[in-house]
């Protein structure tokens, strides 16, 4: 899973590289009035959010929950004759 997800960011990166750098540039020269400030909060907001979910994702599938207290037996069921070939209209074909 960190495979994917650092080959997924190293494609963005690579494929918006001229874009970040013209970014960096223009917030480096304080010009915040295009709304550059609003995109990287958003984007480190959603960063945040995405982390957040996998970290709780993966939480899960690794932990295995609590062993509940078992219920009370049920009663047995009554035999039945074997069925070999099922009937498409239900039970079992002659």
């Amino acid at each position: 899973m960190f495979v994917i997800v650092l080959a997924v960011f190293l494609v963005i990166i690579i494929l918006f590289w001229e874009t970040i750098i013209t970014l960096v540039k223009t917030i480096s020269n304080s010009n915040l009035q295009n709304g550059y400030l609003w995109f990287f909060s958003l984007l480190i907001i959603n960063v945040i959010l995405i982390s957040i979910i996998l970290g709780y994702y993966y939480y899960l599938t690794n932990n295995s929950g609590a062993v509940g207290v078992p219920g009370q037996t049920g009663f047995p069921g009554q035999p039945g004759d074997q069925c070999y070939f099922t009937n498409p209209n239900g039970g079992c074909a002659s």
